[in-house]
């Protein structure tokens, strides 16, 4: 029930559109239910020969006629019960006298002209104020929809890298897509339904009571039993409407994974293999839903026919009774009674659906706010502070991390980068390189130590301050699907045209994007497909020094490189690094040579520190590392390449 609850309370906001829909609604409900009133009146007009109208009307007005059974008027036939129900008969004849004083006329065709104008000012009205309903309500369904995307998208922007590794796309993307579409479906019919429909069926019970409690009362007896299937019904509809959302965002991964490596699947001709997948995740989401439609449609027919089964019995018995000369009413109010009766089962059967709607919504719900509620571990403290500049020195201090309790990536670690140095980070595949810099701008958070810049640990900096001092370039480029142009001016919407093709010329980029024939309003492709890996890496560079950050961290940036991309990429960063204090990750050494400080890391522990001469004489981690890069002895790319880093910072 607070799950409930909860997503019913994100209506809030839009009370007034929700007032102006239940309103609309209500009028609705009630216009209609007068069409089924009016529906005895209009019989006995048509058919009737003599006699007053309406009780209470002049004999000279034809609406209804003929003496019920008993052979006297209807509030003879309840003298039985007329001391303890007085008031509904009461009621009921009030009711009439009013429909007969806006329909009698002088005979019963000028009667039956005022009729069709009444049934038609009623039917124009009703549907008039349905529009409205389905306007005001739609207005609150989009918006929901707009709110609930909005709210995970953002949260998917406060989580922290962890939560993204242990999450497959398709998943997150099929909260996002589908699991909020079937929110919206059950706010559907949840909530605008439920008041239409709510109303309606209390209006129609109420001429029910008013035409005969007891015959009400006899059809109530059936509502037990339909409600009591309908809960069971929804209990197990809930659990196959979240297996069904699983499913969905299978699908969704799979597709999303096949299309973000089509590449991969085409060069190891693994077409039919990605199909077979594919296949086998649609097979799956159909046959759940299928289990899931079964149980749904099995629930309208079986309420239906316990519904109609009551509707027969009720018409049965009192059309015997009527037949026999012992009914408590007279024709016009008996057929009114049974219309009324059978227009219930189609509100009736809606708001037993709507259990049934609000479980699956309800296992959509969780799904959502499973990710809403989903704790951010990298929290910006409440007492942060902005950082405007980097002003002298950086230090890690006993740094611990792990992304698994028991399973350590980075122990005890101690290191300081002063303003200005080249610290590059080196060691075999996995010994935790990316992720000791990854802690710097906090994409992480250690279990123990603490990271300072200028003696304030980054935890009490502001997560934008302490972002915008850093430039990051990896090994693998991320590029949006958009133009060359907002690829490097990405986020800065009014930064000048000038400024962007200086930064390209200074990565060595300007040069091939002026080659294309639109030139920096190229687009790229999703994830800058259309760009070869090395233009790729220097657009990034442009990125990095549109942003003229004070640090910059690179993460294997040549690595994947031809050698000549590499060269051009390595000037690129040559000029990014002037005046600015970098951390570099590279598996080639030849690109690090002239680094201040060499940190080689092993088993997320610092084995070794200082400069390449240095630990290349100590015959350590380093220099093996060396000499398995340059078995055939030193090549000529490592001198060529040795001046990388600028000889100011030697």
């Amino acid at each position: 029930m607070n799950l409930i609850r909860r997503t019913f309370s994100s209506l809030k906001p839009y009370w007034r559109h929700i007032v102006m829909s239940s309103l609309s609604a209500a009028l609705y409900a009630l216009l209609s239910a007068m069409l089924v009133w009016l529906a005895g009146p209009l019989l006995m007009t048509l058919f009737s020969v003599s006699g007053p109208a309406i009780p209470g009307a002049a004999p000279d007005q034809f609406l209804m006629s003929q003496p019920s059974a008993t052979g006297d008027s209807l509030s003879a036939g309840n003298s039985a019960v007329k001391t303890q129900f007085d008031f509904l008969v009461r009621a009921k004849n009030d009711l009439k006298d009013k429909v007969n004083s806006l329909v009698a006329g002088g005979d019963r065709k000028d009667t039956l002209i005022r009729f069709c104008w009444l049934i038609a000012f009623i039917a124009i009205a009703a549907n008039l104020f349905l529009y409205f309903q389905g306007y005001f309500m739609a207005f609150v369904q989009q918006a929901i929809v707009r709110d609930f995307r909005n709210r995970l998208f953002e949260k998917y922007q406060q989580l922290s890298l962890g939560f993204f590794h242990r999450q497959r796309t398709g998943q997150l993307i099929s909260r996002v897509t589908n699991d909020v579409l079937v929110l919206n479906e059950t706010v559907d019919l949840g909530f605008n339904r439920l008041v239409t429909d709510s109303l309606t069926v209390i209006i129609l019970a109420i001429f029910l009571l008013l035409l005969s409690w007891k015959l009400t009362l006899l059809a109530a007896l059936v509502l037990p039993l339909v409600f009591g299937f309908i809960y069971i019904m929804g209990k197990k509809l809930r659990k196959y409407s979240e297996r069904s959302q699983e499913k969905m965002a299978d699908v969704n991964s799979v597709l999303e994974e096949s299309v973000s490596n089509i590449r991969i699947v085409k060069a190891y001709a693994m077409e039919k293999f990605e199909i077979r997948k594919f296949f086998r995740a649609t097979e799956d989401f159909f046959r759940s839903l299928v289990r899931m439609t079964r149980i749904r449609h099995l629930a309208s027919p079986i309420s239906e026919i316990l519904i109609v089964v009551a509707g027969v019995m009720i018409l049965l018995f009192a059309g015997t009774r009527i037949i026999e000369g012992q009914g408590e009413m007279d024709a016009g109010d008996f057929m009114t009674f049974i219309i009324a009766m059978f227009s219930l089962i189609k509100p009736v059967k809606t708001l037993l659906s709507i259990h049934i709607k609000i479980q699956e919504g309800m296992a959509a719900s969780q799904r959502i706010y499973e990710i809403i509620d989903t704790p951010i571990k990298v929290v910006e403290s409440p007492e942060a502070k902005e950082k405007p500049a980097f002003e002298s020195i950086i230090k890690y201090e006993n740094i611990h991390f792990s992304y698994n309790p028991g399973e350590p990536v980075i122990e005890d670690v101690s290191f300081d980068v002063k303003k200005g140095e080249v610290v590059a980070l080196v060691g075999p595949s996995g010994a935790g390189k990316s992720t000791l810099f990854d802690l710097l701008p906090r994409f992480y958070d250690p279990q123990k130590g603490r990271i300072t810049i200028d003696g304030v640990d980054v935890r009490d900096i502001k997560i934008d301050s302490l972002r915008r001092l850093m430039g990051i370039v990896t090994q693998e480029t991320f590029l949006f699907n958009d133009t060359i142009l907002h690829n490097i001016a990405y986020g800065l919407d009014d930064i000048p045209f000038d400024r962007v093709v200086a930064a390209a010329r200074a990565a060595n980029a300007d040069s091939f994007i002026q080659s294309f024939e639109k030139k920096y309003d190229t687009a790229v492709g999703n994830r800058g497909v259309m760009l070869s890996g090395g233009q790729r890496q220097r657009l990034a560079i442009a990125r990095a020094l549109l942003k003229n950050p004070q640090i910059l961290i690179f993460d294997e940036a040549t690595s994947s490189l031809d050698t000549e991309s590499e060269l051009l990429v390595q000037e690129a960063i040559n000029n990014l690094m002037k005046d600015r204090t970098t951390l570099v990750i590279a598996h080639r050494l030849s690109t690090i040579v002239n680094a201040d400080k060499i940190l080689v890391l092993d088993n997320g522990k610092i084995v070794e520190s200082g400069r390449h001469e240095d630990l290349l004489r100590r015959n350590g981690l380093y220099h093996k590392l060396y000499l398995m890069q340059f078995k055939n002895g030193p090549t000529e790319k490592a001198s060529d390449l040795a001046d990388a880093v600028p000889s100011g910072q030697e």
